[in-house]
């Protein structure tokens, strides 16, 4: 699916709808948050969208995970992902995201 920045309540929705579809087909995963710049309503034209996965677990190094849950989005929009797990959530970047960011998915 196209989305363009300037629709961004159908952008919101389509995130929201990406990240229930990370969280059914992905056990391991916790929470998705929308954080940054598009969050915060700062967005520019060109500004991507920032989302923290929270992970029950993984044995894989950040790097690795950076790889994998890059090629999982499906949305055709400028995504960055940060793959963490509930062990790293001390990491700023994660702490400042789970703040100040959009929880778009949450397993109960």
């Amino acid at each position: 699916m196209k989305v363009f920045w300037l629709e961004k309540e159908e952008l919101l929705k389509a995130l929201k709808r990406e990240a229930e579809r990370l969280g059914r087909e992905n056990k391991t995963v916790k929470k998705v948050v929308l954080f940054g710049s598009l969050a915060e309503g700062r967005a520019i034209p060109g500004s991507d969208a920032d989302l923290l996965i929270v992970l029950t677990e993984s044995n894989k190094p950040f790097p690795e995970r950076l790889a994998e849950w890059s090629a999982k989005i499906e949305i055709d929009f400028p995504i960055e992902v940060f793959p963490y797990t509930q062990e790293e959530l001390h990491v700023p970047l994660a702490r400042t995201a789970l703040e100040k960011g959009i929880t778009l998915f949450e397993r109960p």
